[in-house]
């Protein structure tokens, strides 16, 4: 008996003491970041609902696409072609005076220098570029669908300063998961009014020095976490009058190693979406935002805006300058601006901003600060404010 009551003493002091140490280990937690709870409670909270019912969780994620897809339209409408300035045969490629009948025949005639000019529909052939200095121009609604070449991309750009006008790009997907819409292999690309969207990747840059992104529209991008709206590994970042949309599946919206990311006149915005951050710069270097709106949304799996050297610095330059933008963090649960590398002493600029969020910010400049879209005037979500200022691109 008296073996019995002592193991059962010892049964209750372990028991005492895992709990305590259990509900230590969570206030450590929370401490260090409140976020981490709410991941854990969700991702628990849905393996429940899929034990108790398989088909809840299906169905929840499909009102939530559709959610998803009601709160676009309301905000951005649907995405229009540019009207057709340089005519060309539906289905047909034109290079200077002559006409092909297929992508690749034009690809392998391309030559230095010269406008590849595609006509309106629907291809299920990948382009790639191998020669420098080239323009592919769309004429009317231009569609990549789906194709991919060399496991990577629908368009993959090998020469130096290519440019893309007026293309749209969707359902790529690739063996990597991390399929792009544009693969650039070259240095310099431009992109103008592109429209990628339910692919796993945007633009993915590998050893751009310079790459333009302005009045295009980046729409259902990423892959478990490792594919997003756009990934430019180095160079420098230039975005204008540009939507970046609900990133899926824990991608970030952007994702910049460039030394220099510059952000200007756009929307950056979760919604409903189950994206990561807004903006990731990993490894540094300048970030520069202005006159632009940056939304986090409900859904989002994480906690932080704007990530900044969580995978160490690598640029002699490194700060941050956001200025006469639009900051709505509103995630269901803990919120936060930024989530900086402890490693550096960061100088960080804000100025004439409206930034809205339950948990506040803790930054300097002279800003204007609020608890709620009611009290900062703003319109009710899913409501995306539109900057006065934005205008057209003159990049053509």
């Amino acid at each position: 008996m008296r073996i019995f009551k002592l193991i059962k003493i010892i049964a209750s002091y372990y028991l005492l003491f895992c709990g305590l140490s259990v509900n230590a280990l969570l206030v450590g937690v929370y401490l260090y970041d409140p976020s981490i709870i709410y991941v854990i409670h969700g991702k628990i909270e849905k393996k429940l609902k899929l034990a108790i019912n398989p088909n809840a969780l299906i169905d929840e994620q499909n009102q939530l696409r559709q959610q998803l897809d009601n709160e676009i339209a309301i905000n951005f409408g649907q995405w229009q072609p540019l009207p057709e300035k340089y005519p060309v045969e539906r289905g047909m490629v034109k290079i200077d005076n002559l006409t092909y009948k297929t992508i690749s025949e034009a690809s392998a005639s391309l030559r230095d220098n010269q406008v590849m000019l595609i006509g309106e529909g629907t291809y299920l052939e990948p382009l790639v570029i191998k020669k420098n200095n080239v323009k592919v121009i769309g004429s009317g609604r231009v569609t990549f669908d789906g194709i991919n070449a060399e496991g990577k991309a629908a368009i993959i750009t090998k020469g130096n300063n290519i440019t893309i006008v007026n293309i749209e790009c969707k359902n790529i997907s690739v063996r990597d998961q991390n399929g792009a819409c544009i693969r650039s292999e070259g240095a310099n690309l431009t992109v103008d009014h592109v429209y990628f969207h339910n692919s796993e990747q945007g633009i993915l840059s590998s050893r751009n020095e310079y790459l333009h992104i302005t009045d295009s529209r980046f729409e259902k991008l990423g892959k478990n976490g490792f594919a997003h709206g756009i990934y430019i590994d180095s160079g420098e970042l230039i975005i204008e009058n540009s939507q970046f949309i609900a990133s899926v599946s824990e991608g970030h919206e952007i994702k910049s190693r460039a030394r220099k990311t510059v952000i200007m006149k756009s929307v950056i915005a979760s919604l409903s979406a189950d994206d990561s951050r807004l903006i990731d710069i990993p490894n540094g270097g300048e970030l520069i935002i202005s006159d632009s709106v940056l939304e986090k949304g409900p859904q989002s799996v994480n906690s932080t805006a704007i990530g900044y050297g969580l995978e160490g610095i690598k640029h002699i330059k490194n700060e941050i300058t956001i200025k006469k933008s639009v900051i709505i963090l509103e995630r269901d649960g803990f919120n936060k601006l930024f989530d900086i590398s402890a490693d550096i002493h960061l100088p960080i600029t804000t100025a004439n901003n409206i930034m809205v969020s339950k948990q506040g910010f803790d930054i300097g400049g002279i800003n204007w600060i609020y608890s709620s879209r009611k009290e900062a005037k703003i319109n009710d979500y899913p409501y995306i404010p539109v900057l006065e200022n934005s205008q057209p691109s003159t990049v053509r």
